[in-house]
């Protein structure tokens, strides 16, 4: 982890748009080499992940606490995020969707990204949310790990295209978002992470 010790999990705004993007495709860039093929990974810009978050944020007061983006930042830089949303319609049985956690390289297993799923949950479990699904590329063992730590079970594997790229997802789920926030309660997390 980073030598930097205060981090804050903060409301994404539109402002951060571009470091989320940077974030985004710096995780995808170190964390999906041989899952994806690297000409896919090489040609990720910024730029396209910017108009995308952009857009997003810019739904975000519409949306009220229906979906939410959270940053991790240290220092006045961001260093992760994440979002979630509830569902229009329950898939598999879930009404909610934890739809993205990523963190720099460097500030990864550091309690970061269970504090900022643990925002997100809360932010949905307000709005009525009782459980929650997360999809992940299926060869991503770090992130398998990561949701059975906190309690997530095995839903179902899937075949979906992203960008033209045919790839394999799977999909994991806490039916009772109580597990998932106790959980995280019981872990461990560095006092500067507020």
């Amino acid at each position: 982890m980073s030598s930097i010790k205060e981090v804050s999990l903060r409301r994404a705004t539109v402002a951060d748009a571009e470091a989320i993007a940077a974030v985004r495709v710096e995780s995808w860039q170190t964390t999906y080499r041989g899952m994806i093929p690297d000409s896919y990974l090489d040609e990720m810009r910024i730029e396209d992940s910017f108009l995308h978050w952009k857009t997003v944020l810019e739904a975000l007061p519409t949306a009220g606490d229906r979906a939410c983006v959270y940053v991790a930042e240290s220092e006045g830089h961001i260093i992760g995020f994440a979002s979630g949303m509830l569902l229009e319609r329950a898939k598999h049985g879930f009404t909610a969707e934890l739809s993205a956690v990523y963190l720099r390289p460097a500030w990864q297993r550091s309690g970061i990204g269970r504090r900022m799923v643990q925002k997100v949950a809360r932010t949905l479990q307000a709005q009525g949310a009782q459980n929650l699904l997360v999809w992940l590329i299926s060869g991503n063992n770090v992130a398998r790990n990561f949701y059975e730590e906190l309690g997530a079970e095995f839903i179902l594997e899937q075949e979906f295209s992203w960008d033209g790229v045919d790839l394999k997802e799977s999909g994991y789920g806490w039916r009772d978002l109580a597990v998932l926030l106790a959980s995280v309660q019981a872990m461990p997390t560095s006092a500067a992470i507020h």
